[in-house]
């Protein structure tokens, strides 16, 4: 296995590789040598190496720093690995432990209410239920607005976000957003470990927009995907989520495909039949493509007469929930 990653994964380009071997076969081990041996390489080509399982809890982030450790270069698993976690919960591991260091100007009722319900999660006596409604109050709300807070303060004080890192990394003021959004130094760490939870959805790194993982990294990255058949779960659980989010206004898109068929004459392109249509269709009772075209246009004719959509309208406010 050590040859097979040796050889494919330091390719620049090297695609998909699906490694099917049974548990205790080392894969992971050996994916971290690996790791552990080509990081500088990969630093000095500025790519990064991304190591994603199904759940965070999962992830060999400590194997590595034994690795590390055991070589001993441990400085540099400070200076090239970061652990891409939620928004949330480095805040509620690390913000009572560095509340001192916040100036002023951070604190308002916003970061009062946050850093009161952190010291509610600290307590013991507190039932798991209510603490559970408290994290999930923290998660959709108030660490969101403290987060807000805290880019715009960044972005009025420092013009790019070259700035902004400088800042984080070595202004007084600001190293305490490092320890609460370690993810503001994701373009710094060569090797990131996340979930695959996390590697679908937006990272946030205080000095510039969110992105997703997929638009930013994965044409030069080098990713390993561990219990591949589980993380699908995830990625499936997430578009379904993620179409949920946002909902379409049914009548402007028929709208819009009512007045592009509305056009005199279709595009000579789309009437084109492909050699798999003309194979399929063989013997068949298939409309023809202009056919199907002409169809759709009278049903779409149809419906727009029979609910005058010629008028401006509004949907009520309940009906996308019905």
């Amino acid at each position: 296995m050590e040859e097979i990653l040796n050889q494919y994964c330091k390719q620049d380009n090297p695609g998909l590789l699906l490694l099917s071997i049974p548990t205790g076969f080392g894969k992971t081990y050996n994916v971290l040598k690996f790791i552990h041996s080509n990081y500088k390489e990969f630093a000095k080509q500025k790519r990064k190496i991304l190591f994603i399982t199904n759940l965070k809890k999962n992830l060999p982030i400590d194997e590595l720093k034994k690795l590390f450790i055991a070589n001993g270069n441990e400085e540099d698993f400070e200076k090239y690995v970061l652990f891409i976690d939620s928004n949330v919960d480095p805040v509620i591991k690390n913000l009572l432990n560095i509340e001192h260091q916040i100036p002023d100007k951070f604190k308002n009722e916003i970061s009062l209410q946050l850093k009161k319900y952190i010291e509610i999660l600290q307590n013991e006596q507190i039932p798991i239920s209510f603490k559970e409604s408290i994290k999930t109050e923290i998660r959709k709300n108030i660490e969101p607005a403290f987060r807000d807070i805290i880019k715009r303060t960044l972005s009025q004080n420092f013009k790019t976000k070259k700035a902004r890192l400088s800042a984080v990394k070595n202004n007084q003021d600001y190293q305490w957003i490092g320890e609460l959004y370690p993810a503001v130094f994701t373009d710094d760490k060569t090797i990131l470990f996340l979930s695959i939870d996390k590697f679908v959805a937006q990272n946030t790194t205080l000095i510039e927009p969110s992105y997703y993982f997929s638009e930013r990294f994965i044409n030069k990255s080098l990713i390993f995907i561990d219990e591949f058949d589980t993380t699908k779960e995830a990625v499936l659980k997430n578009i379904i989520q993620s179409g949920l989010r946002n909902r379409v206004d049914l009548i402007d898109l028929f709208l819009n495909i009512h007045n592009h068929l509305m056009q005199t004459e279709c595009p000579e392109v789309l009437l084109q039949e492909s050699k798999w249509r003309k194979q399929e269709s063989s013997g068949k009772n298939w409309l023809s493509l202009r056919e199907q075209i002409e169809s759709l246009r009278e049903k779409a004719n149809y419906l727009f007469k029979k609910y005058q959509l010629q008028h401006i309208c509004k949907s009520h406010e309940d009906f996308s929930n019905n």
